[in-house]
């Protein structure tokens, strides 16, 4: 794959508008903002950059690094291990379910537009033993895509705290142009976590975020409610 077809493969994977149905969940933002604790822009701004420390470097892009690594040496007992320990670091329904079905979204959609012995052998073992969370599915995709595992890392990133700002947007608590330079604030500290989160062991895993989880358990309850989660 020469450079050009490679990151129009990536942009096109990476894209808010692939059909990974990510923009039903706010990851717990609409619980927060239920709760009155996030209601201006300096606590988006601040609700973004911990759950890039916490969850995105120390569950998702983790996940991910040794998800791509997995696929590279063709281990599919190591990618099955792998999506059970993501799921049992989601104690959330919430947060679970929608990390099972972005990512089963994720390798239907990815399936029309690249291809890989292990993306095929990952898909064809949804439901039989593995659930198909995102972080890992995401791994696969890039893996069979011929992106680098570092660069996977930073795309994975973008698209995460990206979701989020666009949650944001869409519960009016801050406008786009906002978004946009609460993103670009971000920048060096999203490269930092993809860096940390990729020197992760496995058994170093983890996020503290209890009151996003608290606002997970209680965003079903939210009239009137936006998101999934």
């Amino acid at each position: 794959m020469d450079d050009a077809s490679g990151l129009l493969r990536l942009l096109q994977l990476t894209d808010s508008g692939f059909p990974t149905g990510a923009f039903s969940f706010s990851h717990g933002l609409e619980g927060l903002v239920g709760s009155g604790s996030v209601a201006r822009e300096p606590d988006v701004a601040e609700v973004i950059a911990v759950h890039l420390r916490e969850g995105f470097a120390g569950i998702e892009c983790p996940a991910m690094a040794h998800a791509w690594r997995a696929a590279r040496h063709r281990d599919l007992t190591a990618l099955a291990a792998l999506d059970a320990l993501v799921g049992a670091h989601k104690p959330i329904p919430v947060f679970r379910n929608g990390s099972i079905r972005t990512g089963r979204r994720l390798l239907e959609s990815a399936a029309g537009v690249t291809a890989g012995p292990m993306l095929e052998d990952f898909r064809a073992s949804i439901g039989a033993g593995i659930s198909g969370h995102h972080a890992v599915a995401f791994g696969v995709v890039m893996e069979a895509s011929a992106v680098d595992e570092a660069t996977a890392a930073l795309a994975l990133g973008a698209g995460f705290a990206g979701g989020l700002a666009a949650a944001a947007v869409r519960l009016g608590i801050i406008g786009q142009g906002a978004a946009q330079r609460i993103l670009a604030e971000h920048h060096g500290l999203l490269a930092d976590c993809a860096a940390r989160g990729r020197a992760t062991a496995l058994d170093d895993m983890g996020a503290f975020m209890p009151m996003t989880d608290v606002a997970g358990l209680r965003q079903s309850r939210l009239s009137g409610r936006v998101f999934a989660s």
